[in-house]
């Protein structure tokens, strides 16, 4: 069987992860796996070339002079028809629009979509919902993104399955003293960390004006705590830059860029915290989860349902700037704590969110007739 995999980005992002991970599966079954990408490369084609998996730089963007994106869009289907796939498995609201509208001329057998985010309406709502429409089958990582799918798209509810992110991280590059070391920081300094690329949809800007309250407080204590913001920018990194300088914060906020390492840098750090505006199911979130980290967020119903019910007291309402500084101090205050909710991330991580149910349910709806 012969699958493609298509991606927004040959970068690295969560949903870029999801299509990397499935791809090495399916190569280990004997698949052919190919992964191609509207932009890049990057990371995730460095990771495809250590995999010794195929990869392909297809440009295209959406919103272009409508000439040149049927140009582009011909030219897309007939690589297509020449790769000759069997399944293909686009990744993210681009590529599964695309493919909606072209994959029966790629006499592929299917065409399964995945949507891991509130992205309805940012290439063309008409255009969207007919290749919706016109897919085999579209996975979603949460109910409630699944449902939003359903009543934005009107899909018969048969053609979409939830099948939830899987996460395991592979084995760190760097200690924790390294690491620390490498951001200049002491041993017993309070580290906090947001793993999340650098756009619109996340809300870092909740997260700084908080982390100016918890600085408030460490002063007073006589404490050192840092927040570390790892991730690749997609647009509103000089706008958070000038924030942390209004607010004071250069010396007490990090930029790290996309990171290599995040097993490395997660093991190095004390708490894990995460705002957003719009999430399926954040792997931000279930990385810190399987790093054995307690998490302070915001409320969105994507990161309260990874949480789970027992996680609710760490979550502050969306726009509470107040109350998200306060959970991050109880929780830097209380090691025993931190540590307890870090044991019981980790093992939610194994139950619900394991690389293995991620892959063998892909493969289930891929075998089915």
């Amino acid at each position: 069987m012969k699958i493609i995999f298509l991606t927004i980005s040959l970068n690295l992002g969560g949903s870029e992860r999801r299509a990397i991970t499935l791809a090495k599966y399916f190569k280990q079954k004997g698949d052919q796996v190919e992964l191609w990408g509207f932009n890049g490369p990057g990371i995730l084609s460095q990771i495809c070339d250590e995999a010794h998996i195929p990869w392909r730089l297809v440009s295209f963007t959406w919103h272009q002079n409508p000439g040149k994106r049927l140009i582009d869009l011909f030219r897309i289907m007939t690589l297509l028809r020449k790769a000759r796939p069997d399944i293909l498995l686009p990744h993210t609201l681009v590529p599964n629009t695309v493919c909606g509208l072209l994959w029966r001329w790629s006499r592929a057998k299917k065409c399964i979509g995945y949507e891991g985010g509130y992205e309805f309406g940012l290439v063309d709502p008409g255009w969207e919902k007919i290749a919706a429409g016109q897919m085999t089958s579209m996975i979603c990582n949460a109910r409630h993104l699944a449902k939003a799918l359903l009543d934005t798209y009107a899909l018969d509810p048969k053609k979409v399955r939830i099948i939830a992110n899987g996460v395991e991280l592979p084995q760190p590059a760097q200690s924790r003293a390294e690491w620390r070391a490498r951001l200049g920081v002491s041993q017993e300094a309070f580290l906090a960390i947001m793993v999340a690329n650098l756009s619109e949809f996340k809300d870092h800007e909740i997260l700084i004006r908080a982390w100016r309250l918890v600085i408030n407080q460490q002063v007073m204590g006589g404490q050192n705590a840092k927040l570390l913001l790892a991730g690749k920018n997609f647009g509103t990194e000089p706008r958070l830059k000038l924030l942390v300088s209004e607010l004071n914060l250069v010396e007490d906020v990090l930029f790290l860029g996309q990171v290599e390492d995040v097993s490395g840098l997660l093991q190095s750090v004390d708490l894990g915290v995460y705002s957003s505006k719009s999430e399926g199911s954040p792997n931000g979130v279930l990385e810190c989860m399987q790093a054995g980290l307690a998490i302070a967020t915001t409320n969105f119903t994507g990161i309260k349902e990874v949480l789970g019910k027992d996680q609710i007291p760490w979550v502050s309402a969306q726009n509470d700037v107040e109350q998200f500084a306060q959970n991050i101090l109880t929780l830097q205050q209380d090691i025993v704590l931190r540590e307890r909710l870090g044991k019981y991330n980790q093992a939610r991580i194994m139950q619900e969110y394991s690389l293995e149910q991620l892959c063998a349910m892909t493969e289930t709806l891929i075998s089915e007739p």
